[in-house]
């Protein structure tokens, strides 16, 4: 069995819903020891969230596999000292709590650093740590609204329209799990920890801009403005479905199906695909052919399909991903090998820290 890229990484992670959870997610499919930190009674808000089985969401667990869950009650006497001391034993921490809100607990940077002097903590923001929206809630759709994304999905009959899932989120995740990694690799040539900051914001226009803004990317005249990008591609209607191809626009594929439409174009060697439908995702021969999903098996939740780690590596197979924990079932665990003793322990229980 192969070794994970980021094998012997311990990464402390207060973050919560997906933006810090994917993030970490995607770590730890890459190796990375994630310990969790979630409240007592609900923990995490996607537990509760969407399509479940048994009790067990199926975001949470895509997102929270490979995780251990360590439950503090961190508005109890010691609670702070406690995770300060887990913190001490891991290379990231992580927290997406509103500006300001992470060094009101005792658990910002400085105090972080000065229990792990070459840590790596990530602060992930809605809008950033300053200015007028800095201390917004913020979701997904807020982020959208703001960056131009939501107008773009309008442009054809002029009403802004959210795109239908988490993408800013999920481009955060991505954002931060290479920050973190890069962080990773600078601190093996120079011994130093860095404090990261990160805004969904300016994730979401790093992201978009290339393309969506390229009429917005030139300041000043002389400018060859075009049409936006997404203008020049669409969707065909088949006699049996739907495909994607990037051709002149003038071929009419009503009257023909799918399967006919697509090897005529791949025999002109056109771009194209079929439009699937969800359901019908899974099923795709090139879905199947790559291996691209995962079969599991939650110990509550029963059988479960997820994505692989989409980046592979050469020699043996990756591991088959662990199941997503249940609240609080590693809490023991996790502060023993942070060296707590089992009277620590109990006391700890005792006083309502740990849950």
């Amino acid at each position: 069995m192969s070794e994970g890229l980021l094998e012997g990484v311990r990464i402390l992670d207060l973050s919560a819903v997906i933006s810090g959870p994917m993030a970490t997610g995607m770590l730890a499919d890459q190796g990375a020891e994630v310990i969790k930190v979630e409240p007592p009674e609900t923990g995490d808000m996607t537990r509760g969230l969407g399509t479940r089985r048994a009790g067990v969401s199926a975001m949470f667990a895509t997102v929270n596999r490979n995780k251990r869950s360590l439950v503090l009650d961190l508005k109890q006497p010691g609670a702070i000292e406690t995770l300060l001391r887990v913190a001490a034993t891991c290379d990231v921490f992580v927290q997406n709590f509103r500006p300001g809100t992470a060094a009101r607990m005792g658990l910002g940077y400085d105090a972080i650093r000065a229990v792990r002097e070459d840590v790596i903590y990530l602060s992930i923001t809605g809008f950033g740590e300053n200015g007028p929206y800095a201390k917004r809630r913020v979701y997904d759709p807020v982020v959208q609204a703001v960056s131009g994304i939501a107008d773009a999905q309008g442009r054809r009959d002029g009403a802004p329209h959210l795109v239908r899932t988490l993408v800013c989120d999920k481009v955060t995740a991505l954002t931060a799990a290479q920050g973190v990694a890069a962080a990773l690799f600078a601190r093996t040539r120079t011994g130093r920890g860095r404090h990261l900051r990160l805004s969904m914001l300016d994730a979401s226009l790093y992201f978009h801009w290339p393309d969506l803004f390229w009429n917005h990317t030139f300041v000043g005249d002389d400018v060859e403005f075009h049409p936006d990008l997404a203008d020049l591609f669409g969707v065909t209607r088949t006699a049996d479905g739907w495909i994607t191809a990037i051709t002149d626009g003038s071929q009419d594929f009503s009257n023909v199906d799918t399967a006919a439409a697509l090897a005529a174009l791949d025999e002109h060697d056109l771009p194209c695909a079929p439009v699937n439908r969800l359901e019908e995702v899974p099923e795709d021969p090139q879905v199947l052919h790559e291996g691209s999903l995962l079969e599991t098996m939650h110990p509550r939740g029963g059988r479960m399909r997820q994505p692989r780690p989409p980046v592979r590596t050469d020699g043996a197979a990756d591991p088959a991903p662990t199941p997503a924990p249940d609240l609080g079932a590693d809490g023991a665990a996790v502060l023993a090998d942070a060296g707590f003793d089992a009277t620590e322990i109990a006391a700890l229980r005792e006083a309502g820290v740990l849950r």
